[in-house]
């Protein structure tokens, strides 16, 4: 069966949840690979939750274990060396050449010599050096070409870094950054420009670096699907051209010593040394405690006119703005230190991707069609419900995804997946809205023309009270015919009979409506109308009853008006019966009516008939008695076996639907009658005749009495069989 606010079949519950899961995910799946166009504010939310995640994971102390340390040319720097307007070349190479002695592997230099120094002898010194240790590499400056490429400049024999013809240890300082402008990415490399479409790849900075540690000499970092590799390491790609950075916390997190410390060696003064003639020699602690040894130094600047600070995914203070700013030569920091421990984030697979958006997205659209497939029909529960559940989708994947990058380093995407759940919500409450208007405007369609409007807004608010199969049902039927309907018709013109019969049949169905009855049909000139569906009335044979008694005075009152107008009187019968039935909608495919079915409804039908023979206007089954027998006042007619049938039924004749509107005189004759029937059924004729003949003393036209008047008359001279039980058996429907 099917429920009218979201019913469908079983086929249909299961398919519309999976094409709607589709639908979303597939969406959001496109969108995350920049499918047909790429969203700049999806990419910025979800480069945001993975800053998230790494201030979820918490900084890493790596003081004790970098084996990346920072040389740093900072403000310290400046006030303590000599020299306040120009900083020499030759303390560049001085530098060098003391990390080295203390033991440095590799010492990177994050500064482009793009020209000569104005002091004599300066390039010179550092040319020397680096001579010295072609270990050292060197930075290059980048750009960005015509066609798109990142690429290095060459001016005449060298990368705009003159010191680059002493040595070929070079690496490009570009940091790529993302729309949001955060930097989390590094790229292995960068292309130079050979030839009009020929490209030989450049080294970056950092990994030259590892390269140069790892003792792979100019080796250059090779492209695979998914991955580069450097050496026998491969390192997963974030981007198709870059890794992702793993940071161990925010600006700070390295080992930093000021440039001055390394040069301020027993041949270096410094401007303290100077100004009070004293020998701090800060580089000798600083060599025999070894933090040099067998690490990568990097020698760059961080002082704010650098201009060199740059956004990354950790904050320093949460409390302030722009503590997310660290100088790039940590960032380059950062990069080597991911490569040299390989500990690699790794982005999840597309089957992950288009998995988790599906899962959650069938998983939201399923639980909203079984939710409306449970009648509850409520649309803000519709809403809220699915919508809980979608927070619930969205919950757990939040977790999972923050659990993977923190346990496993595992990228699961996040607003993507949250973007397919919130399209599978939206369109399931889409789905389920027209789907509600759908099914109102049909109940409305449907119900209008069988109950009251009060009835129909009832239905048209409660969806799920409708059934629109078939159920079997214990209702009420009435029936009503005009008598003699043909007489009638032959008076009238064909125009005027109809405009006569609507005018009975509009105020008759009123009637029932009012007493919230269902119309189930028109025959002609007969109503048949049931109590109990659509909607379920408790007392549905007792409102039969009132229904049948207020279409009585209701047709008194035409008949002072037909009178008045010279038209003819009309009269009915009813017949209303109390039982199991089967309701529903009943017709053709694209036709149907809502009706009731089944034995039970044609006893009404034969009931309204028997009216013919006791010349009565109301008749009840005892079915239906029984359940009004305490509310209304009737009479026992007869014990009948009707056409087609073996089991005989007690009718009542109902008099009123209500005990106390009774006279005291009708009562008096019902009871004389009563006593009259019991002495028939007893076989006693002659009290039954006396009892009947003062009943019709009291009310000459009480026909059953009359009848049985007759009945004994006869059976005093033919006696009944002695199997005889007082049943009559009718042989016309």
């Amino acid at each position: 069966m099917k429920t009218v606010g979201g019913a469908i079949s079983r086929t249909r519950k299961l398919l519309l949840p999976l094409l709607i899961a589709v639908l979303s995910s597939g969406v959001a799946f496109m969108l995350s690979r920049d499918i047909p166009f790429d969203v700049p504010f999806l990419k910025t939310a979800q480069l945001r939750t993975l800053d998230q995640r790494f201030e979820a994971r918490g900084p890493v102390n790596i003081h004790d274990t970098s084996k990346v340390v920072i040389v740093a040319l900072d403000d310290q720097s400046f006030q303590a060396l000599p020299d306040e307007i120009v900083f020499p070349r030759s303390y560049y190479a001085m530098a060098i050449k003391n990390l080295y002695a203390a033991g440095a592997k590799v010492v990177c230099v994050d500064v482009v010599f793009d020209g000569r120094s104005p002091i004599k002898g300066d390039d010179s010194a550092l040319a020397a050096v680096l001579k010295k240790y072609p270990s050292t590499v060197l930075a290059v400056r980048n750009t960005i070409s015509v066609s798109g490429r990142v690429t290095v400049l060459k001016s005449r024999d060298y990368f705009h870094n003159i010191f680059l013809r002493n040595d070929s240890s070079m690496g490009t300082v570009l940091l790529p950054n993302d729309p949001d402008g955060v930097y989390r990415r590094y790229m292995p490399y960068v292309d130079f420009r050979t030839g009009a479409n020929t490209y030989t790849p450049v080294p970056s900075f950092g990994f030259e670096a590892v390269s140069r540690y790892w003792g792979l000499g100019n080796k250059v970092a090779s492209d695979g699907p998914g991955y580069f590799r450097l050496g026998g390491m491969r390192i997963p790609k974030y981007s198709r051209s870059s890794m992702l950075i793993n940071y161990p916390g925010p600006a700070g997190s390295f080992p930093t010593y000021d440039l001055w410390q390394v040069l301020d060696d027993s041949s270096f003064q410094t401007r303290d040394e100077k100004d009070f003639g004293l020998q701090i020699n800060a580089y000798y602690p600083l060599k025999s405690s070894g933090v040099f040894k067998n690490k990568i130094v990097l020698i760059g600047a961080e002082y704010p006119e650098s201009g060199d600070l740059k956004p990354i995914p950790f904050l320093k203070n949460k409390s302030e703005e722009q503590s997310n700013m660290a100088y790039g030569v940590e960032i380059h920091a950062a990069a080597i230190q991911t490569l040299l421990d390989g500990d690699f984030y790794y982005n999840s697979a597309a089957w992950v991707d288009f998995l988790e958006m599906f899962v959650g997205a069938f998983l939201i659209a399923m639980t909203s069609f079984l939710f409306k497939s449970a009648k509850h029909s409520r649309m803000f529960l519709v809403i809220f419900i699915p919508l809980l559940v979608t927070a619930g989708v969205v919950a757990a994947s939040l977790e999972a995804a923050f659990a993977l990058f923190i346990k496993d380093r595992i990228i699961l995407k996040i607003i993507y997946p949250i973007l397919a759940y919130s399209f599978s919500y939206v369109s399931v409450v889409v789905y389920q809205f027209v789907s509600e208007r759908r099914a109102k405007a049909a109940i409305k369609s449907l119900f209008s023309r069988y109950v009251d409007p009060s009835v129909v807004n009832q239905l048209v608010g409660n969806p799920a009270l409708v059934r629109l199969g078939g159920e079997r049902k214990e209702l009420t039927v009435l029936f009503s015919d005009i008598a003699s309907f043909t007489s009638v018709s032959e008076k009238l013109s064909p125009d005027d009979l109809v405009a006569h019969l609507n005018d009975y049949l509009s105020s008759m169905t009123e009637v029932v409506f009012q007493n919230s009855g269902t119309l189930d049909k028109y025959i002609g000139d007969a109503i048949i109308a049931f109590w109990g569906a659509p909607l379920d009335v408790k007392d549905h044979a007792y409102r039969a009853c009132q229904t049948a008694i207020e279409m009585t005075r209701r047709l008194d009152t035409l008949h002072e008006k037909w009178k008045s107008e010279g038209k003819p009187l009309l009269n009915f019968r009813i017949g209303i019966n109390s039982g199991e039935m089967v309701v529903g909608n009943v017709g053709g495919r694209d036709r149907f009516d809502y009706t009731v079915i089944g034995d039970n409804v044609n006893l009404a039908s034969r009931l309204e008939s028997a009216n013919k023979m006791y010349r009565t206007r109301l008749m009840l089954s005892e079915y239906a008695y029984e359940l009004v027998k305490d509310r209304v006042f009737v009479r026992e007619l007869d014990l009948i076996i009707v056409k087609g049938k073996t089991r005989p039924v007690k009718i009542y004749e109902l008099i009123s639907d209500r005990i106390d509107n009774v006279t005291e005189e009708k009562k008096k004759l019902v009871e004389i009658y009563c006593a009259g029937l019991a002495a028939y059924r007893g076989r006693h004729w002659k009290a039954a005749k006396s009892l009947f003949e003062k009943v019709l003393s009291m009310d000459s036209a009480d026909y059953p009495s009359e009848m049985y008047l007759e009945r004994c008359m006869l059976y005093e001279i033919e006696p009944p069989p002695d199997e005889w039980n007082g049943v009559f058996i009718m042989q016309t429907k």
